[in-house]
């Protein structure tokens, strides 16, 4: 049991020097209409990122939550996830994109980070992963694994 806790604690550290002066700011993403976004217009809000697959049962199981996180009105933060099609045996975007449209989740944003560009600059290494981003899109914490609603409310407190 120590040495589990050991390696959850050392896996939890290691993602957690990811952050600092990374900035996801001038990552370019293409959304669910294939037009390229960046993260600016979230600038001036914390922001919440769920990493996610379509291939990883824990984060489909968590998307209703994101969902209904998404909707909620005054919060002290956005929220958005980013998938990475061709990574991580990831779909390709257009397979990703027509098998996502099939779902019912309506409030969502999914960005697409195809050239990986994200997923190196955060050194996420598995799905689900979690993403706190300050208001300056800088990168504050990477959290392995599913959060509920209400840890993600908690990491922003």
């Amino acid at each position: 049991m120590k040495k589990l806790f050991a390696l959850v604690f050392m896996l939890f550290s290691v993602n957690s020097f990811a952050a600092g002066e990374t900035t996801l700011k001038d990552i370019q993403f293409k959304d669910l209409n294939n037009n390229t976004v960046t993260l600016e217009q979230y600038q001036g809000k914390k922001l919440y990122v769920k990493m996610w697959a379509s291939w990883c049962p824990i984060c489909l199981a968590g998307l209703a939550e994101i969902d209904e996180l998404s909707a909620e009105q005054n919060k002290d933060f956005n929220v958005i996830t980013i998938v990475s099609p061709g990574q991580k045996g990831e779909k390709s975007s257009d397979k990703f994109i027509e098998w996502y449209k099939g779902l019912e989740y309506k409030n969502i944003v999914v960005l697409l980070d195809e050239k990986g560009e994200a997923l190196k600059r955060t050194k996420v290494r598995g799905y689900p992963s979690s993403l706190i981003v300050d208001q300056e899109l800088n990168l504050q914490k990477v959290i392995p694994g599913h959060l509920g609603t209400a840890q993600i409310k908690q990491a922003f407190n």
